[in-house]
């Protein structure tokens, strides 16, 4: 991007800011190529959300490696939004695994990010809880990684959950199958314990599970046809090329854009009442089941049109103006 073009976006986050109808967002990520589509959909929709902050937890790739990536982020497509530093591990877990045979050591594929510049907060929680104090209305959280950062918050600060709005999370399977595992879907397998907390705190979790990204798998092929026309372009088709998929490796599972497009896009979706058990037990940590009820707590995430979907997006990770 270039530094006319950046001036613009941070422009245009400057004016949102001032907008009463403009959502006020928290996210929580680990990048990881997902993510990475997921937050370049997001940068897109600058005139609907007020980004606050955006925080890095330990996941797809260490805790630094996924903090250095969030600074390219913030460079490039958030320019002038606040970051903070997350957990450096899970609750309880020691060492769980983490994706980098999917996302390469540096998590984002090929794709050469190198050191960053952009000023960092030590502490992600700290930086939540001070958002969640000072918003005048109810924050939306978007946690697109382990919800280990989230998790802290509720333990330290139980009295700002009522500020938090609601959870729009990639997180669980409906059945009990795995990516990561046979039984557990990755984010839920790094920190179950995290995840079991969130679930039973009280606050409203808008699950984007593991069986939607399966179902919008797009062939890297269509990437390849892409024109690379500007540091996004070529970025995104690095990431589709260069993703190791366990599901398809021909393909790009989209786990973690379902989770922004269903804030911006709703419509292409339906939100089906549910509840949520997550198991902890050592040998089957991570494991969920999620189950449709008309009385749940929670909402479960599922589309209405599989094909109009996944075209909706390759639209959109390209910036086309159709969309």
């Amino acid at each position: 991007m270039s530094d006319v073009s950046k001036a613009k976006q941070y422009i245009k986050y400057l004016e949102n800011r001032d907008l009463p109808d403009a959502e006020p967002l928290i996210i929580d990520c680990d990048p990881g190529i997902d993510d990475a589509m997921a937050l370049l959909l997001l940068s897109d929709n600058l005139a609907k959300y007020d980004v606050k902050l955006i925080c890095s937890c330990a996941g797809n790739t260490p805790i630094d490696i996924t903090t250095q990536n969030m600074q390219f982020f913030a460079t490039n497509f958030f320019p002038g939004v606040r970051i903070a530093k997350g957990s450096r591990t899970a609750l309880v877990k020691v060492n769980p695994r983490n994706a980098d045979d999917v996302h390469g050591k540096s998590g984002m594929g090929a794709y050469e990010v190198g050191p960053q510049d952009y000023p960092v907060e030590p502490d992600a929680i700290v930086a939540m809880a001070d958002v969640l104090k000072n918003s005048e209305k109810p924050v939306t959280l978007v946690t697109l990684g382990p919800l280990t950062n989230v998790a802290k918050l509720v333990i330290l600060y139980p009295d700002l959950k009522d500020k938090i709005k609601e959870v729009y999370t990639m997180i669980g399977s409906m059945n009990g199958k795995g990516n990561i595992t046979s039984y557990a879907e990755f984010n839920s397998y790094y920190d179950p314990e995290a995840f079991d907390l969130v679930v039973k705190s009280g606050v409203k979790l808008v699950i984007n599970p593991m069986q939607l990204g399966n179902e919008t798998r797009i062939p890297k092929a269509a990437f390849e046809k892409m024109p690379t026309k500007n540091l996004r372009d070529n970025f995104v088709k690095v990431l589709a090329e260069s993703i190791n998929e366990t599901v398809d490796p021909t393909c790009v599972c989209i786990y973690d854009p379902n989770t922004i497009v269903g804030m911006v896009k709703p419509e292409l979706y339906d939100f089906v009442p549910c509840n949520i058990n997550v198991y902890t037990a050592p040998k089957v940590g991570g494991k969920t089941v999620i189950t449709e009820d008309p009385n749940g707590k929670h909402l479960v995430q599922k589309a209405k049109d599989i094909e109009k979907l996944k075209t909706f997006i390759l639209r959109a990770l390209f910036n086309k103006e159709q969309y």
